[in-house]
């Protein structure tokens, strides 16, 4: 069970989050009493066995999309539906009976059955509430709690275990008749032996894609490590040609198959 903080900051560990603000407005005593007064709320008021407003979450879209800090901005406890906040910049917080509600900036949103929902652990979240100068420029006290992280998959993915939390993911264009066989706004590849290159040295996985010319590639990452000659030359991998920058050189490629990234050993330049 968690711990709850009593007194979680002084003026100085509080000073630490909230620098621009002791620059302008100097923070006070006043501004850490009101931010330990929201710790011990809202960790009090926090829970393993229920999602609540101002936990976190780890958010995964049908599409592969990785959120690893989504937020439930609002619940609607009668339809047993929560609002999910993909992308939230840190959330404005007041004292609502003997709870808290948010006013969360960022997106996009969804609406999630609050069951679907499976407890993953605790983290740190963050909030923020006006100071002692009151509501002005950088006058927002952002401090930090413990809450319940919980995941979410959307169901019937459309790429399997791919997210992009630790791979790629490029749309690309199939056109004959363009200058580059595969396009997108990304990465592009001349032909058809460049781009089964690629698959091959990047591990990737090839699906359809929303239209007859489209196809969606999910692939390592990629890494690259610049190293001098004799540092080079120890890599324990054959040397081979690749195009970077659109100029052929001499690399190393070593991929790690646990964190899903393929690293580039190149020379470093002497005089990079």
């Amino acid at each position: 069970m968690l711990q709850k903080a009593k007194n979680k900051y002084g003026i100085e560990t509080l000073k630490t989050l909230n620098v621009l603000y002791d620059r302008e407005h100097r923070l006070t005593q006043e501004d850490v009493d009101m931010a330990n007064r929201y710790v011990e709320l809202i960790e009090r008021t926090r829970s393993e066995m229920a999602p609540q407003v101002g936990d976190r979450l780890i958010f995964l879209s049908r599409h592969g999309d990785y959120y690893g800090n989504a937020l439930i901005d609002s619940a609607d406890e009668k339809k047993a539906l929560l609002s999910i906040c993909e992308q939230p910049y840190v959330p404005f917080v007041w004292q609502s009976a003997d709870n808290i509600r948010l006013s969360v900036s960022g997106g996009a949103f969804h609406h999630v059955k609050t069951d679907d929902l499976k407890f993953n652990g605790w983290t740190e979240g963050a909030f923020k509430d006006w100071g002692h100068c009151g509501s002005c420029a950088h006058g927002a006290v952002t401090f930090t709690a413990k809450v319940p992280q919980w995941i979410y998959r959307e169901p019937e993915p459309l790429y399997g275990d791919f997210t992009t939390e630790t791979y790629r993911r490029f749309y690309l264009h199939k056109d004959p008749e363009a200058r580059n066989l595969y396009q997108s706004l990304d990465i592009a590849f001349h032909n058809e032996e460049d781009f089964q290159q690629f698959l091959q040295d990047y591990e990737g996985t090839v699906f359809k894609g929303n239209w007859e010319d489209q196809i969606v590639v999910w692939c390592f990452r990629q890494g690259c490590v610049f190293l001098p000659l004799e540092e080079w030359e120890k890599i324990d991998a054959p040397a081979m040609e690749r195009r970077l920058n659109c100029y052929p050189e001499q690399v190393k490629l070593v991929k790690d198959m646990e964190q899903h990234i393929t690293r580039i050993y190149r020379i470093k330049p002497q005089n990079f």
